[in-house]
């Protein structure tokens, strides 16, 4: 099992269960000797004002979903709970990256009632006119984007994938006006900023803000005794949907580890909030698709491998 526990990587992660005797990869947490999953250490969230602070890994884990399938898990405890007696809690998962290294948003990653500018757009202008009246639909706690996909461009031209070129344009809106001869107006809630400048016929779709990183591992409140949780095998790129579960975004090509730091009780603040530790925070490739089991995540046999 070399290749999966060893003295420097924890499966994919450098440093997952904390073998260095340092926080090096995870310098959002503390490092704390002692009470470890495995090994003779692990990480503290030993912050008692985070209340739903996100905490992301240091280094960008290299990813192939086209090509490979990969698991995801972690184990953690609650070390002390907050000032009303809540443990420790919330979002486990990762945030996807593309190939520069850039976070990609859900709702860069797909669009629909995909179609094209019937007028030219530029930067400062506060309305994009398309060529179809069905755009909104329903209403939405979030904000609704307008996703770009310029012809030219090298890389984010593929009409409903991933793209960098993404507007928000407001929370709940009104509708699309018919202003004649086929043609809707899309009221913009800020001005297009500068970079976007778009001729007639340019590709536009439309999107909706989602969750922020992907929950691989959902958002559970930590028991006070060791408690590993893992993904299944996950492979591919999700298409045509939000993307904050236990699956990669498409373009993904690195991720980091993300915590949302006691998201459960966040409006909890007039006292300390909970303080938790982690170890085993691994990444790992799944031979031929299969999922490995839940024993080999908890490992606690770690130290000196």
């Amino acid at each position: 099992m070399g290749r999966f526990y060893n003295r420097k990587h924890l499966g994919l992660m450098t440093n997952g269960c904390a073998q260095s005797g340092t926080n090096e990869g995870f310098t959002t947490f503390a490092y704390r000797a002692g009470d470890s999953m495995s090994g003779s250490g692990c990480f503290h969230m030993d912050n008692v004002l985070a209340r739903g602070a996100t905490a992301l890994s240091d280094d960008f884990i290299p990813v192939d979903p086209v090509n490979k399938t990969y698991q995801f898990g972690l184990s953690v405890k609650t070390l002390t709970p907050n000032y009303l007696g809540n443990n420790g809690s919330g979002h486990l998962g990762f945030g996807c990256f593309d190939k520069d290294k850039v976070f990609i948003q859900s709702y860069q990653s797909w669009s629909t009632e995909n179609t094209t500018l019937t007028r030219a757009c530029s930067a400062g202008d506060t309305s994009v006119y398309i060529g179809r009246g069905d755009w909104y639909v329903g209403t939405t706690s979030h904000a609704r984007t307008i996703n770009f996909y310029p012809a030219a461009h090298p890389d984010w031209n593929t009409v409903g994938g991933y793209t960098r070129y993404s507007i928000l344009y407001g929370y709940i809106e009104n509708g699309v006006v018919d202003v004649g001869g086929g043609e809707f107006r899309v009221d913009l809630t800020n001005p297009l900023p500068s970079g976007y400048d778009f001729p007639i016929g340019t590709d536009v779709g439309r999107a909706t803000a989602g969750g922020s990183y992907n929950y691989a591992l959902g958002a559970p409140v930590y028991p006070t005794e060791w408690t590993t949780y893992i993904t299944g095998a996950m492979t591919g790129y999700l298409y045509n949907a939000l993307s904050s579960g236990a699956e990669f975004r498409p373009e993904t090509k690195y991720i980091k580890f993300l915590n949302l730091r006691n998201y459960n009780y966040r409006t909890q603040t007039a006292g300390d909030a909970a303080t938790y530790l982690l170890d085993n925070i691994i990444l790992v490739e799944c031979p031929n698709g299969t999922a490995y089991p839940t024993s080999l995540f908890a490992r606690s046999n770690t130290g000196g491998m």
